[in-house]
């Protein structure tokens, strides 16, 4: 815990003056002593190497004597093959400490597996807390990735701790740890030829496990939770995506943000499942209800159009429907049906907004649209920046019989030019960062991001400021190499791993 920082000036006040350092001690004892007692587990439980136990740590007694002797024999096979290093920790309280961290400090402090493979893993129960982790290595996280580890400890360990046999869950879940090591499928059928995870005499009698653990379920026919996992990051970037397309200029478009939630909150409830979410009804809520909304917008889009934009010009028109429509060029493609149809029918909508021919308002004969290179003679300097950033696009109908023109702008919804306050073309683009002062040790740094016309060069500032440095401390992370490693008479054949933070926790 980190208490109050005190200069050396300040320190060499205190030690003159005996009653405030004292005082100091006082105040700071109940400090110190909740610090100490948050980590006492930490020396309570012993290493399962210092011990005869070598694998299993039982420091209250909670594991049966021919429990903890099975389980030995069992992880001592496992680690003398060089696959792995399993240790198992039961104990009946660690305080105030939190199971997962508490894990990842007894990991790291006993070193846990071979210290090139990083092939250790901890399982942890704490009774009190009624909580199961497990803690595992660098070198395991591919072969036992977090979600195995829980789908274990909700298959084969949580039903025996909820009906008090914590014997049976630790055997549970230790022989599924192996047949994951050993076939790379925890499932018990995965692994009916494999003996590693059951006694000698057991596996001379030629049980299986099966027959050991009648009451473990079978495997759910439910979408395995990798690909749940796949599917809902990207139904996440399709919600993402249509929320910030189809709110642009909403009142609340903010609130409208909390509409992904609902569904993306069944796709999470789906990843942290045991089995995954119902394969039809993920389709429903990663695919169909995207759809529907979708749907549902360009819906809303067409009536608008008809109340709010009928009286209005074509131009008008036309520019509603592109900003209304921009950016969802996927649509079609991600939910072809209806959409092809209806995307195909925009399409000919603008095409028959702009490209229809108007009447001259002087004397009612068709006009006619200059091609680009026409049009430059009747645009101004400005207009013709704009159409060389592509930031706008202009039309320019030309009466050939009383010489009447009309120019007709087109904006480009995905722009980044903006307005230029002093020209008014959309012409002010980014001209890159200007550092005034760089940060040092000492002190932050600052300068200007600055802006550009394209046209008329007028130029835009806006300050900003820098962090200064900050020196990276070397060493200080290191682990110490006197900690409680092997013993001279161990059995252990690894010892010097450390935690790759991975690993899965259940309640029961």
């Amino acid at each position: 815990m980190q208490l109050v920082v005190l200069s050396s000036g300040m320190l060499s006040v205190l030690f003159r003056v005996p009653a405030l350092f004292i005082l100091l001690n006082l105040l700071t004892a109940p400090l110190r002593l909740a610090a100490q007692s948050s980590d006492a587990y930490l020396t309570r439980i012993p290493d399962p190497k210092r011990l005869g136990e070598t694998y299993v740590s039982n420091p209250d007694g909670i594991l049966a004597a021919a429990t903890v002797a099975e389980l030995n024999t069992t992880l001592r096979a496992l680690d003398q093959s060089g696959r792995a290093h399993i240790d198992v920790v039961v104990a009946q309280s660690i305080g105030e400490a939190v199971p997962k961290t508490a894990a990842t400090a007894l990991f790291n402090r006993w070193k846990i597996g071979d210290p090139t493979k990083n092939n250790g893993l901890l399982m942890l129960l704490v009774m009190d807390q009624r909580r199961v982790e497990f803690e595992t290595g660098y070198g395991l996280e591919a072969d036992v990735p977090d979600v195995v580890c829980y789908r274990i400890q909700q298959r084969y360990m949580v039903p025996a701790l909820r009906a008090g046999q914590p014997d049976e869950a630790v055997r549970q879940g230790v022989a599924a740890l192996i047949r994951q090591l050993g076939t790379g499928s925890f499932e018990e059928e995965a692994a009916s030829g494999v003996t590693l995870g059951l006694t000698e005499d057991t596996a001379e009698a030629g049980s299986t496990d099966a027959e050991l653990y009648p009451e473990a379920p079978t495997s759910s026919p439910l979408l395995p939770v990798f690909g749940t996992l796949l599917i809902g990051l990207a139904a996440l970037v399709l919600y993402s995506t249509l929320w910030y397309r189809t709110t642009q200029g909403h009142p609340h478009r903010e609130a409208l943000a909390l509409v992904i939630l609902l569904p993306f909150g069944l796709i999470l409830l789906a990843f942290f499942s045991t089995g995954g979410l119902n394969g039809w009804l993920l389709l429903v809520v990663a695919y169909l209800l995207p759809g529907a909304y979708l749907w549902a917008y360009f819906r809303r889009v067409g009536r608008t159009l008809i109340q709010q934009y009928a009286g209005r010009s074509r131009h008008a028109q036309y520019t509603y429907l592109r900003q209304a429509h921009h950016g969802l060029g996927f649509a079609p493609y991600v939910f072809p049906l209806p959409l092809v149809w209806y995307w195909a029918r925009h399409q000919q909508q603008l095409q028959a907004l702009r490209e229809t021919p108007y009447s001259c308002p002087s004397c009612s004969r068709p006009m006619r649209r200059l091609g680009e290179d026409e049009e430059d003679a009747f645009l101004q300097a400005g207009e013709q920046v704009e159409e060389k950033l592509r930031s706008v696009d202009h039309d320019v109908w030309h009466c050939d019989a009383c010489q009447h023109t009309l120019k007709l702008n087109y904006p480009d919804p995905g722009t980044e030019a903006q307005p230029c306050p002093a020209c008014h073309y959309r012409t002010l683009l980014d001209a890159g960062r200007q550092v005034v002062t760089h940060a040092t040790y000492e002190a932050g740094g600052w300068g200007w991001d600055m802006t550009r016309c394209r046209h008329c060069g007028h130029e835009q500032k806006t300050r900003f400021t820098t962090p200064r440095l900050t020196r990276s401390s070397s060493g200080g992370s290191s682990f110490s190499s006197g900690s409680s490693s092997s013993s001279g008479g161990s059995w252990s054949s690894s010892s010097g791993g450390s935690s790759g933070g991975g690993g899965a926790g259940s309640s029961w």
